[in-house]
């Protein structure tokens, strides 16, 4: 029996510069683990380029776990006084759903103030799964929140971030997931996939179409490393004039 040999196919890195956010719509991270944190790291790391573009950015914080720190980490160590910047980041953090949903309300009139270009919504599902809080009620706050967000980001020339988990984990999970997904026009999923070389996230953009691996430059390289890396070798020489098209694309 002759045994075949075939070429070694190089894997796919997906082009980062596809997958930026564009104003006027809800873009969505889906992502492995509570809430998709497994993508977190892309909020965090645009983030840190709007906020060195001396852009506003509002982070409402559904799963109540946001730490500044890793927006810090995504920021180029040259750059001076780096925590400054968080002064522009404004958070605000929901413990129940009707908490959530004033957190929302409230995004428009403070928009009318800081003229910011990015708004991110960290876990927008967690707080409608409270058990104490019915179906039928999730249900009808969850759509008021979307379609008041989708109201911003299209009236206010806004890009919306939204993350979310890839796999619902209940019917209701998954009913409150499917009304999130009729609200974005653009997302952004990542799965890990087991190579010969380890573990690697795999990416797959709608609607473009767009597919690969994350970018990897060194075996142990963190998330974090690897998005200070990007931003101070591709983005930075060049930043000034660049990193406004390349954060939010109109």
């Amino acid at each position: 029996m002759v045994k075949k040999h075939y070429p070694i196919l190089r894997e796919r890195v997906i082009d980062e510069q596809q997958i930026i956010p564009r104003r006027g719509g809800i873009y969505r991270l889906c992502g492995s683990g509570f809430a998709g944190k497994t993508m977190r790291i892309y909020a965090e790391a645009w983030a840190a380029m709007a906020l060195m573009n001396g852009q506003y950015v509002h982070w409402i914080d559904g799963a109540c776990r946001f730490n500044p720190a890793r927006v810090l980490a995504c920021i180029p160590e040259t750059y001076p006084n780096a925590h400054n910047l968080l002064h522009n980041l404004f958070i605000g953090r929901g413990f129940t759903v009707h908490q959530f949903a004033s957190l929302i309300d409230r995004i428009v009139n403070e928009l009318a103030i800081t003229m910011a270009g990015l708004v991110i919504v960290d876990g927008p599902v967690v707080m409608h799964l409270d058990s104490q809080v019915k179906d039928r009620e999730a249900r009808i706050l969850l759509k008021r929140s979307m379609a008041k967000l989708h109201q911003i980001a299209v009236n206010n020339n806004v890009a919306v971030i939204v993350i979310t988990a890839a796999k619902p984990h209940s019917k209701r999970h998954k009913m409150l997931l499917d009304i999130v997904a009729n609200h974005c026009n653009q997302s952004l999923l990542g799965r890990k996939k087991k190579l010969d070389s380890g573990l690697k996230m795999w990416l797959i953009h709608r609607p473009s179409g767009s597919s690969g691996f994350r970018e990897e430059w060194q075996e142990q390289e963190t998330l974090e490393q690897s998005y200070n890396r990007i931003l101070h070798q591709q983005l930075w020489p060049t930043f000034q004039d660049e990193i406004e098209d390349l954060i939010l694309i109109d």
